[in-house]
């Protein structure tokens, strides 16, 4: 196996690594059942301790690799498709809302521009290649193009990144510590703050009514994308278009904008576009990373006519295929 070697600025002084990481350490690693140190070259450590060390003395490894969230692997084009939708902030406090992902670009609203500008989304996935190479990237048009802004505001939706100051300001993925390692079953975690917060939040009007078309009285149901029976207590009115990106106009096409989706895998693999409905009302799926319970499942779909696919409703598939589908 190729290694490569680098020495620390400083030493960390055995005393320094917890003796509960250093006791908890397979057998195969540099230390004793006690904590103490074994006498040799060169030893495995395993992933928890390396997580748990870099992420308290990773400063002292100029160059060292940074520990990434899984979604920081994700292209750019997914990355936007899980934003659709949804508002977010830059580092100025200005909100932008992404309206649609048509590589090679992606159309973000402003209040200066509701109707939307095109960002090519090759600038995205180049600041999020630089993340993943480097754990940090500075946002400045010279060095993430000239929507530096909004491509700062999406690396700072993702899990583990965060603001580390400058000018210009730069984004980093967090050092890892040990609160954000799997908890051990002996370990007890605990929450101090508010169980409960007051919240204001705005109901959907025509929910009630879009439940009441499509199912009614009946107690049981069909999925319009698996095709079991269900009763409707596990169904949803799912939005084939998503009904943020909605117009008014669509929202109230009840008869046309949602379909019944079961709460078992279905609802939330159409939502994040896992499969779509191709222009034939037959189901597609995209090509799951592994094999496996997800890659069954979307092989048992594909194919599969979805029933509530219509000449009525075929925009709205139309527009799901083309913006959320993964394929």
């Amino acid at each position: 196996m190729r290694t490569v070697y680098r020495e620390a600025s400083q030493g960390v002084p055995l005393q320094d690594i917890p003796e509960a990481w250093r006791a908890s350490h397979s057998s195969d690693g540099p230390f004793k059942h006690d904590g103490g140190v074994k006498q040799g070259y060169l030893f495995r450590v395993d992933d928890t301790f390396f997580e748990r060390f870099m992420g308290r003395f990773g400063d002292l490894f100029p160059g060292a690799p940074v520990v990434l969230p899984a979604e920081v692997k994700d292209s750019a084009t997914d990355l936007l498709r899980r934003l659709l939708g949804h508002d977010i902030s830059t580092l100025h406090g200005r909100r932008n809302r992404i309206i649609d992902v048509q590589p090679p670009y992606v159309l973000v609203a402003t209040e200066r521009s509701p109707n939307g500008q095109q960002i090519p989304i090759a600038d995205v996935e180049a600041a999020l290649a630089t993340l993943r190479t480097a754990g940090r990237v500075q946002i400045h048009p010279t060095e993430v193009g000239y929507r530096s802004a909004f491509i700062g505001a999406v690396l700072l939706t993702l899990p583990g990144v965060e603001l580390v100051g400058g000018t210009p300001p730069v984004i980093a993925v967090r050092s890892l510590a040990a609160a954000d390692t799997p908890a051990k079953p002996q370990e007890t975690h605990t929450y101090e703050g508010d169980l409960s917060r007051p919240v204001t939040a705005a109901q959907r009007g025509e929910q009630s009514a879009l439940r009441q078309l499509l199912f009614g009285s009946t107690t049981i149901a069909t999925c319009a994308l698996c095709g079991d029976a269900y009763p409707v207590r596990f169904l949803v009115a799912a939005h084939i278009k998503m009904r943020s990106l909605c117009s008014d106009e669509e929202r109230r096409d009840l008869a046309n904008i949602a379909m019944p989706a079961c709460q078992f895998g279905c609802d939330a693999l159409y939502e994040a576009g896992y499969i779509s409905v191709g222009h034939d009302g037959i189901i597609v799926s995209s090509a799951p990373d592994a094999d496996g319970v997800l890659a069954d499942r979307l092989e048992s779909l594909a194919g599969r006519p979805c029933l509530s696919f219509s000449e009525d409703n075929r925009r709205y598939f139309a527009w799901h295929f083309s913006t959320r589908f993964r394929g």
